[in-house]
């Protein structure tokens, strides 16, 4: 718009179209015009009476909604486009006035189009031939019928609009239809007309992210659209299996059928269409061979079958026929053959992704020079792929390689320096070799890396200074390796680091007091080491963390309250420590540890009474969270990553890889806590694992654990605990382990489903219980009340004198002791409190047998 001047003819005015003849401005194109501010219903854009076409797409209009005085063009407008203008609200009923429209573009802003006037739409725009709506929020299901006049509509974009239940069948009767996208949706396709003449003109058709298409529905459309070329069918919950006979899909160029339920074997059809530039395949359950054709290869562009089940040999002679190549994942497989790197990358010069990981491929180099280069090389994942060597000549001409992983192999040797010279890595995964020696210095070029995981190799010695110079480093793991000294201060400067794993290794000193100035971190895991002193304060900055791990160090001082102030907490791992003294609560106590899903304070010496404060706070663990059908990990700044955390379960010592967000622990467990367990315990009625075992608690278990349906695994063990085993225990069905010996337990074990299945280390070292897997109650002599008490003296008054009272009254017997111990115990009053006690005491035993009776 910078030409347009007011001395000048409009008519000569860029993006400006009139009729020649009158004069009249019918056209008005200001896409990408850089406007910006509200579009005000007075503007003189709608004192243009003739104005036919109408392009505002890409401009920011963001406090503006679409004025209701578009309806004023209700007799010339003929093309509409407002799409990605950033307007909001609600789209004016006067849109429905619009019926001369033959063209219609509201895409990809934030507004809403109420679903009658969506319907009006349909139903009156006769002439329309174009119809976007993709991200309008309409968020409603179809009427099961409607009469659609317009049926020259060509393009018929709904993605993403918010359509629920099952979608209407006349949508695909529209005989003109070249492009419809469904995509992103709630609706499932179970049915669609039967009439052979269905999308004939379909060319492009996309129903993506949708809840189910019925697998005769797939077989129908694919039959009846011999015109595609693109058809995407993704995650719609597909099932069944490809048909052996093929499609007429002749100028197919793009097919998507990837997160399906799609199984049996690859039909030979699939490699022959002779138009297919675009595979994606990937994550279905395909089994079988891949059978390529050695006389009809088609020309190939990008090839995805990762995350399937598919096995035998694929001939590296025929994969390297396919010069066109850009892209090759058939990584998770069970494939067999053996391939060759240095000339797979030199005889396929137009690769950018290539990804064998997990393929069942064994991988190959011979470090031959290489006389072809790929420039455009992106990505390249060979994990798992029995590699013993670096490939150190193939790698050497992948400057513009972003992500490499070489992870989970068996190379050896020293860290590769010519890593180093790949400035556009962003993402570098060496995990699980046996690399050896020293990091170099020359790590700290690699100045754009985000992701660096070296963890389980054989690295030594000190970290190089120069690994804080990666300002862009997010996640970091170089775990389970031999690097020593102290960890470096300038780790603080990382402004962007969201994950350090520095576990399993020798480094000593104190927790450096930078680690939370920045505040980024949400995963600091340093178990395993030499580290002394106390936790740094400056962690209390940490407001996103969610994971910290410093088990099996030296780490000393009290408890440190101010952890409860980082409310994105989920594992707190400080077992095998010196702490020591009481649990305080001095933080604000009604808001601290409520995202807490694991808690290990083990193997210390914190001593007083049991945090039950902080127990009343552990929201996170109160409710139980619905199991999925696949296990959900609880991932850390976006990634479903963490190192083994141990924890006790089931009485064993267990590595955890990955924490599941509904396995939540409390483990305290080896300290010197005492006194009773608090009763707000019952109330974490989510806890699978709690383990109090080696303290000196006290008091009787309480009734309330029985609350905690979902644990499976309880231990009190080694503690004083007292009374009988509540019988609400015997009520939880998922307790697979119990470990309640070594107390002072009396009565009877309860019976229960559950309770059957424990054997007797579950409850031996307790002399007074009975009851299976116990001798029976009524052989049980520990049940008769114990001979070593009939001497024992309390404040002056002999067991025996007690029982007179109990016999005599209180009085009688209080002046029976008293005359006792002023005559020094005379011989025949002695003998006259044999024969009470004998008395009582058999009285005792019958009620006891009558009880055990019953």
């Amino acid at each position: 718009m910078m030409n347009w001047k007011t001395n000048t003819d409009c008519c000569d005015w860029n993006g400006v179209t009139c009729d020649h003849s009158t004069g009249d401005v019918i056209g008005l194109d200001l896409s990408c015009g850089m406007l910006q501010g509200t579009l005000h219903p007075n503007t003189s854009l709608f004192k243009l009476p003739h104005l036919k076409k109408l392009n505002l797409a890409f401009n920011n209009f963001s406090n503006s909604q679409i004025p209701r005085e578009i309806g004023r063009f209700s007799k010339s407008l003929t093309h509409l486009n407002l799409s990605e203008c950033m307007f909001s609200g609600d789209v004016p009923p006067g849109i429905t006035l619009l019926q001369n429209l033959v063209s219609l573009d509201l895409s990809q802003n934030s507004i809403s189009l109420e679903p009658d006037v969506f319907i009006q739409v349909l139903q009156n725009f006769t002439f329309l031939r174009k119809l976007s709506l993709q991200d309008v929020n309409i968020s409603s299901a179809l009427p099961s019928y409607i009469n659609i006049s317009c049926s020259s509509l060509e393009l018929l974009n709904l993605g993403s609009i918010g359509l629920q239940g099952k979608f209407p069948g006349y949508i695909f009767n529209l005989p003109s239809l070249e492009i419809l996208d469904l995509s992103d949706n709630n609706v499932s396709i179970d049915e669609i007309p039967s009439e052979r003449s269905l999308l004939q003109k379909l060319v492009s058709l996309d129903l993506s992210y949708n809840l189910r298409i019925q697998h005769h529905v797939f077989i129908r459309l694919v039959n009846n659209s011999t015109l595609l070329r693109e058809l995407r069918l993704f995650y719609v919950n597909l099932m069944g299996s490809l048909p052996k006979s093929p499609f007429n899909l002749t100028y197919l160029t793009y097919l998507d059928l990837s997160r399906n339920k799609l199984n049996g074997t690859l039909p030979s059809w699939l490699f022959n269409l002779p138009s297919l530039e675009t595979l994606y395949l990937s994550n279905n359950m395909f089994n079988g061979g891949v059978p390529f054709n050695t006389s009809a290869l088609p020309s190939f562009k990008t090839l995805s079958l990762s995350q399937n089940q598919l096995g035998g040999q694929i001939d590296q002679a025929l994969i390297l026929q396919l010069t066109n190549l850009s892209w090759l994942d058939i990584s998770s497989n069970n494939l067999t053959s053996q391939w060759e790197l240095d000339t797979l990358l030199s005889s396929l010069t137009n690769l950018e992704f290539l990804d064998l990981s997990y393929s069942g491929l064994s991988i190959t180099t011979n470090n031959a020079t290489t006389h072809h280069a790929n420039p455009n090389m992106e990505l390249l994942g060979l994990s798992s792929c029995k590699l013993n060597e670096f490939p150190v000549v193939s790698l050497r001409y992948l400057r513009n390689l972003e992500f490499l992983d070489l992870s989970s192999n068996d190379i050896h040797g020293q860290f590769p320096l010519s890593i180093c010279n790949m400035s556009n890595l962003r993402e570098l995964y060496l995990f699980e070799n046996s690399f050896r020696g020293v990091i170099p210095q020359c790590l700290g070029n690699i100045t754009n890396l985000e992701h660096l995981l070296m963890y389980s190799n054989q690295l030594e010695g000190l970290l190089p200074p120069s690994i804080c110079n990666l300002g862009r480093l997010s996640l970091l793991d170089l775990s389970n390796n031999s690097l020593g000294g102290v960890i470096p201060q300038c780790f603080g400067n990382l402004s962007n680091l969201a994950i350090m794993n520095l576990g399993n290794n020798d480094f000593h000193g104190t927790i450096p007091n930078t680690l939370g100035y920045r505040g980024t971190l949400k995963g600091l895991i340093l178990k395993g080491n030499n580290l002394q002193g106390e936790l740094p304060n400056s962690l209390s900055n940490c407001h996103y963390l969610e994971v910290l791990d410093l088990e099996n160090n030296s780490l000393n001082g009290t408890f440190p309250d101010w952890l409860g102030g980082l409310s994105n907490l989920k594992v707190l791992n400080l077992r095998s420590n010196m702490f020591h003294g009481l649990i305080a609560t001095s933080f604000a106590v009604d808001v601290s540890f409520q995202s807490l899903l694991v808690i290990d304070l083990s193997h210390n010496r914190f001593v007083g009474q049991l945090p039950a404060k902080y127990f009343l706070n552990f929201n996170a663990m109160k409710h139980v969270i619905r199991r999925s059908t696949m296990p959900v990990y609880m991932n850390i700044a976006g990634i479903a990553y963490y190192n083994p955390v141990v924890m006790t379960v089931k009485g064993l010592d267990l590595p955890f890889g990955k924490i599941f967000v509904y396995y939540m622990i409390v483990d305290l467990s080896s300290n010197e806590f005492e006194g009773d367990i608090p009763n707000v315990i019952g109330n974490l009625i989510s806890l699978k694992v709690l383990n109090l075992s080696h303290n000196n608690l006290k008091g009787e278990i309480p009734y309330a654990l029985g609350n905690l349906l979902e644990i499976e695994s309880l231990d009190l063990s080694c503690n004083r605990l007292t009374g009988e085993i509540p019988k609400s225990l015997a009520g939880i069905t998922n307790l697979e382990y119990l470990n309640l010996s070594e107390n002072n337990l009396v009565g009877r074990i309860p019976e229960g489903k559950q309770f059957s299945t424990f054997d007797m280390s579950s409850f031996q070292g307790n002399p007074k219980l009975c009851g299976f897997p116990l001798p029976n109650c009524s052989d049980h002599p520990q049940l008769e009340d114990d001979e070593e008490e009939e001497d024992d003296v309390y404040n002056g008054f002999t067991w025996r004198v007690v029982m007179m009272g109990y016999g005599c009254g209180t009085f009688v017997g209080l002046l029976m002791g008293y005359f006792m111990l002023s005559t020094g115990r005379p011989k025949w009053f002695n003998e006259i409190a044999d024969v009470g006690v004998h008395l009582i005491r058999t009285r005792q035993t019958k009620r006891r047998y009558i009880f055990i009776g019953r």
